[in-house]
């Protein structure tokens, strides 16, 4: 049995202080880590020291994690770093805040098929991206599924895979076969290994979610290993009979003995169990039924609306009463099913949304307001009155925290500009004044930026202390247009300009690091999975996804109807609510595919008259959260 000894907390290793263990394995430990040259917290894997003697090991560690390294994808956990120190193989990986499927499952025993298809389908994005570069996993399994509070899913573990062209299992290679409830017929043989094998995994994973307990439940570990090389899969049925006969079929493919009788990607297994669960898209009626289709749709809609009322009454939700959409509201989504979920009434003409912690922020224009609400209970907390208002200012003039929320505007009786400081689950405020006009606020990298126009030195971005509200520094942006949007992640500051211009600004030194011109015009821009994303008018509506290090395209789709609204992502997911139609259009990040079309009001608003529209949008705890006003 391999001894890890443990490092104490609080030491540093290679650049890292050590915060905390936070989880163990047959290879080795896992710490919560602080990086002290990057300033962030991340998790060290630490492995077992006899493995650094195994020269074989030591090799094929080295080229894996490399490998790993070059993955990038936003359902995998990115490795930042990689290495040998004192005798030590370690893995720096990015730090995922939240929980991982082994835990959850626990906590909950099993999960709706709507839920358990939306994290596998984002493990199956991962796993056919990975296998698109002659990778193959070989250790899918629940707690090397991380979940952050958004329920947008990871998985770890990649800096132990194997290449596609290394088939069977070297001798003394036994600690990375992976965990046997979950392995491959082919893997417990030692014979060749491929992409396949992760699908066999992966319909046990989503059998585990769906019923509650992984396929094949013995005693011991040698029993599990033969029930998967002799035994057909149980029937989801036995255990959960409400649900379709179908998906019986789904799982016997998905964990076939041979795998040329499986599914050949991981898309095809979630798109098959999607269609045997009943959560499939809709096919479009014909055209001569579609009187027909549409009453009964309206029929349908009704009574699912009537039983939503009553099972939310049960949850203490918002009753039925309240799911029409209305001006003066936001509306929360449940991404698990598209469904709308909540209506809360909250100031006059709602027009900026942020999300942190357990608070949605809605800074209400005409009212001159801030309303709190509650994401566990979709009420309103408190409503907070500004003495500052905000016009056409870009964006977001709205961002928050854990401890608040952060807003910018003009005060009026003394004709100056302020940030305001709004602590959650409180009435009180701070107002700081602020050296600039500004245009929008962010929050990361430890600080709160305000991008804005400085008299005597054009458009900045001004740092500013959380704690004090005082700036601790200025960047100057060489830029020719107006200072509009602000957007921070990926180890940086992302400013754009009214001419469409994008300055990359690194939160460290204040400088900008990198530039690019994205076309005529461009939307609010997000930062997420890993990249950044916009949307421009090159001409029409196209949305980009942005490389942060080459600031490079890596995908363009003409995929938004019209420019009026503005990104968010969470649950895997990137979602933009479109003004013009009063829809909100859920994408996947990995393909830029529209997976739906969510209708958020009775009807598109009218053209030159007033009518409900969405106006904001933002993802957060309780699902994404969409503001309603007339336009």
């Amino acid at each position: 049995m391999s001894v890890h000894p443990q490092i104490e907390i609080g030491s540093e290793f290679v650049g890292y202080r050590l915060e905390e263990v936070v989880g163990r394995g047959g290879m080795g430990v896992v710490y919560r880590a602080h990086d002290l040259r990057l300033k962030r917290t991340v998790a060290l894997k630490l492995m077992a020291p006899e493995l650094a003697l195994d020269e074989r090991f030591r090799e094929r560690f080295s080229r894996e994690s490399e490998l790993a390294m070059s993955l990038e994808h936003p359902n995998v956990v990115p490795i930042h770093d990689a290495g040998e120190f004192e005798g030590r193989l370690y893995l720096a990986m990015r730090h995922v805040e939240g929980t991982d499927l082994k835990a959850l499952l626990r906590e909950e025993e099993l999960l709706g098929p709507a839920r358990a298809l939306a994290i596998t389908a984002q493990i199956a994005n991962a796993l056919d991206a990975a296998h698109a570069k002659g990778l193959v996993h070989r250790d899918v399994k629940p707690s090397n599924v991380l979940l952050d509070p958004d329920q947008h899913a990871y998985l770890a573990d990649f800096g132990l895979t194997r290449r596609l062209s290394e088939q069977g299992v070297q001798s003394g290679d036994g600690r990375s076969m992976g965990t046997p409830s979950y392995l491959a017929p082919e893997q417990i043989e030692g014979g060749p290994v491929d992409g396949r094998a992760d699908i066999y995994s992966l319909g046990c994973l989503l059998y585990e979610c769906l019923t509650g307990e992984a396929p094949f439940a013995r005693d011991s570990r040698l029993a599990v290993a033969w029930a998967h090389l002799e035994e057909e899969p149980p029937s989801i049925g036995d255990r959960v009979p409400q649900l379709p006969a179908a998906i019986d079929d789904v799982i016997h493919k998905a964990m076939a003995k041979d795998p040329e009788e499986r599914y050949a990607t991981c898309g095809e297994l979630i798109a098959a169990a999607e269609d045997a669960l009943g959560l499939g898209p809709v096919a479009p009626p014909r055209r001569r039924r579609l009187a027909v289709a549409v009453a009964v749709l309206a029929a349908l809609t009704a009574l699912a609306a009537l039983a939503s009322a009553f099972s939310d009454r049960g949850r203490g939700e918002a009753a039925s009463s309240t799911l029409t959409a209305r001006k003066n509201t936001v509306m929360r989504i449940d991404p698990t099913t598209n469904a709308i979920k909540a209506v809360v009434d909250v100031g006059e003409q709602p027009d900026a949304l942020a999300v942190a912690g357990r608070s949605v922020w809605a800074y209400n224009l005409e009212s001159h307001t801030v309303s709190e609400i509650d994401a566990a209970t979709n009420q309103v907390r408190r409503t907070i009155a500004m003495s500052s208002e905000y016009g056409d200012l870009g964006g977001p003039v709205i961002a928050a925290d854990d401890a608040g929320a952060w807003a910018i505007g003009h005060r009026v009786a003394t004709e100056d500009y302020v940030l305001t400081r709004i602590l959650a689950g409180s009435q009180r405020k701070r107002e700081y004044r602020l050296d600039l006009d500004p245009n929008a606020v962010a929050v990361g990298e430890g600080a709160v930026w305000v991008l804005g126009w400085a008299r005597g030195r054009g458009a900045v971005v001004d740092r500013i202390d959380g704690a004090t509200g005082k700036v601790t520094g200025r960047t100057v942006i060489p830029s020719y247009g107006q200072p509009q949007n602000l957007a921070v992640g990926e180890g940086a500051v992302w400013a754009l300009d009214s001419n469409a211009e994008l300055f990359r600004i690194d939160p460290r030194s204040r400088k900008v690091t990198g530039r690019r011109d994205l076309g005529e015009c461009a939307a609010m821009p997000v930062v997420a999975f890993g990249s950044l994303w916009a949307c421009v008018c090159n001409p029409g509506s196209s949305m980009l996804r942005i490389d942060p290090k080459t600031l490079r395209n890596t995908l363009s789709r003409n995929a938004i109807p019209a420019q009026e609204g503005n990104f968010t992502a969470g649950n895997g997911s990137l979602w933009w609510h479109d003004a013009r139609n009063a829809t909100v259009l859920r994408f996947n990040p990995t393909t830029g595919d529209l997976t739906r079309t969510i209708r958020v009001t009775p009807s598109a608003p009218t053209p030159y008259s007033r009518s409900l529209t969405t106006r904001a949008i933002s993802a957060g705890p309780g699902g994404v959260w969409v503001a309603l006003a007339l336009n």
